[in-house]
């Protein structure tokens, strides 16, 4: 069973009551993470709240993010909680997706790939046939298609024909070999092509459809993380390209959608809000000073049944993981330094005591981070002596706020749906104001893919 939302007529009442909760709390999510003590978040909490929070058992945090209203609550949390509810509490319809899903698709761990990427793609390709099958679709364009797992599976599965682009040039080569050793029989059926997919592809799509497949009619345009910018692309490009009857994609990444303009302070996204009612009600609510950069990134961020499943353990070491980089960007701020992270994921400490853990956060600090003068652009050694006194020092006066710091994060993953529904809803209402039908469907289990969305739209429902 999935779950979609059903067609609202009041889908502008509902986005401006969307906008008018998230301008009243803004200072739950308006900054990074890691500025929370530069910008003294903690103040902006109210002191009762502070107070309940410290008391709070993982149970009861968990309660308190799923809504659950206890009579210690205190007031000014209960009216958070209580219109957080109209919100969360979504009016569903469950629909029965085809019963290929379990049982009869050829097993992808053949691939090589991981758990997530097998239940994403054996979630997303039963969607996609019965999407083409209402729609008339013969040909499936799959945007951003990677090294061509989901291409695959859609053509061995449902025999459909699939025109496979990705920017990479390496992935491109990548799903060819790939493509070569385990699935020969797809090689006239699944072309893969290097482009840069925007809205202005259109002809040089036309054109590829053309040369490898002459006979085909309708297109349904894909894609499975449709990241940052191209995601709204693609909905453009839907809006384009003639022979496209239907569009499946699930968005990710929305903070990494780029600026438009700035006024003054205030920046601007190329593509949100899309939708032109959108921009008429952050224009009536100023919702470009809220939903920033970092109401996009809390949208793709930990849902709440993700953060609800984590244990005692778990939240005391995000907590303590949290705090520590804010203490480094605290002391960097002090420096007037920037934090510049040197890879991708930095060590973790295994280490159940807090003051240990954090010795092992500063011991391995050399290796994943470095700090870089804002003005001078001198590099600051953060193995030396002054820089490791000022970071112990920080972290005796902020070591007892990590609960409170964990209790914040669920407040956010809280409301992480809400922010990630003004976006999606915002597309949705973009292709309604183009005559055409349009609705977000639930593919994918959130605690194991937390951006379990996609958007669909079919041009022959109009």
């Amino acid at each position: 069973m999935h779950q979609i939302h059903s067609d609202d007529p009041d889908d502008r009442d509902f986005l401006e009551k969307l906008l008018v909760f998230l301008k009243k709390y803004q200072w739950l999510y308006k900054f990074r993470n890691v500025d929370i003590f530069v910008k003294n978040v903690l103040l902006n909490c109210p002191a009762e709240w502070l107070v309940y929070f410290k008391s709070l058992t993982v149970g009861e945090l968990h309660d308190l993010v799923n809504c659950v209203l206890k009579d210690s609550i205190p007031l000014d949390l209960k009216v958070f909680i209580t219109e957080l509810q109209q919100f969360t509490t979504n009016k569903l319809i469950e629909v029965n997706t085809s019963s290929f899903i379990t049982e009869n698709l050829v097993s992808p761990r053949s691939f090589g790939i991981n758990p997530k990427k097998i239940h994403e793609i054996t979630k997303l390709a039963p969607v996609i046939n019965e999407v083409c099958l209402e729609s008339g679709c013969d040909l499936i364009i799959d945007v951003g298609s990677g090294v061509g797992y989901l291409s695959h599976l859609l053509c061995i599965n449902f025999g459909y024909p699939v025109l496979a682009l990705e920017a990479s040039k390496k992935l491109v080569e990548t799903a060819r070999t790939i493509q070569e050793k385990q699935h020969p029989d797809c090689k006239f059926r699944v072309i893969f092509s290097e482009m840069f997919v925007d809205q202005s592809s259109a002809n040089a799509i036309e054109n590829l459809i053309q040369k490898h497949f002459n006979q085909t009619q309708k297109v349904c345009l894909i894609g499975l993380h449709a990241c940052g910018d191209l995601s709204v692309e693609i909905l453009k490009l839907f809006l384009k390209l003639c022979r496209a009857q239907a569009i499946v994609i699930m968005p990710c990444c929305y903070h990494r959608m780029s600026f438009a303009s700035e006024e003054g302070l205030i920046k601007r996204f190329k593509g949100f809000p899309l939708s032109r009612e959108g921009d008429l009600l952050f224009q009536k609510h100023d919702g470009f000073s809220f939903a920033n950069q970092q109401f996009l990134r809390l949208a793709c961020q930990r849902t709440v049944k993700s953060f609800t499943k984590m244990t005692k353990e778990e939240h005391k070491r995000h907590a303590e993981q949290c705090v520590h980089r804010a203490l480094l960007e605290l002391v960097a701020s002090s420096e007037n330094c920037a934090v510049q992270r040197l890879k991708r994921k930095s060590g973790k400490s295994n280490a159940t005591d807090s003051d240990k853990g954090f010795e092992d956060y500063l011991n391995n600090l050399g290796n994943t981070h470095e700090l870089v003068g804002e003005t001078t652009g001198k590099r600051i050694n953060v193995t030396d002596e002054a820089f490791l006194l000022k970071m112990h020092e920080k972290w005796n006066v902020h070591k007892n706020d990590c609960w409170h710091v964990e209790v914040l994060m669920g407040l956010q993953a809280a409301i992480q749906g809400i922010c990630e529904n003004v976006i999606l809803l915002d597309r949705v209402t973009f292709l309604k104001e183009k005559g055409l039908h349009c609705y977000k469907r639930k593919i994918t289990n959130d605690s194991v893919s937390p951006r379990c969305w996609a958007l669909i739209s079919k041009k022959n429902d109009v």
